[in-house]
């Protein structure tokens, strides 16, 4: 009883998946290229944006963005499909996540943003000793302007 009680309190309390959040992005810098992968704000699909190609040992840096002075995370997994989780905006693209970073973006940058988000950079390493040929995918996960919380978009890269 106890059992049911407790999941349907879940049930009434768990939103349904939200539509677009529109103001999460993330990017990638991809090295020694002036090329940035991503997107800093806009609406998402269930595709990633397909980054350039990343050696064992090597850093990348990625840039989340989204509300000012709120909570953020940014994973690392296995490309999974495309899960649109209840009570969050947008989807998941990943699996077995990893998470690499987090903490609270900035406050509104000095330079204004398209979508006036706060940022927050994090930095992405491949061990040495990692073979070629794995492909992995890096995601994060903020809050929009209108509060809901909500996935950024997914890049996908390969190891080299």
């Amino acid at each position: 009883m106890k059992t049911l009680l407790l999941s349907l309190l879940c049930c009434a309390i768990a939103r349904p998946a939200l539509a677009q959040a529109q103001d999460i992005g993330l990017t990638m810098e991809p090295g020694a290229l002036t090329v940035i992968y991503g997107q800093v704000c806009g609406p998402l699909g269930c595709t990633p944006f397909v980054v350039g190609p990343v050696g064992a040992g090597t850093s990348r840096s990625v840039t989340h963005y989204s509300a000012p002075q709120t909570l953020y995370a940014v994973a690392i997994g296995t490309p999974g499909p495309c899960l649109a989780v209840p009570g969050f905006d947008n989807s998941l693209l990943m699996q077995n996540p990893i998470v690499i970073g987090w903490g609270l973006t900035s406050a509104p940058p000095f330079v204004g943003l398209p979508c006036q988000q706060g940022l927050a950079s994090e930095l992405v390493t491949i061990p040495a000793g990692v073979p070629a040929g794995i492909v992995f995918r890096v995601q994060s996960f903020g809050q929009s302007l209108n509060g809901n919380f909500g996935f950024g978009p997914a890049l996908e890269s390969i190891t080299i």
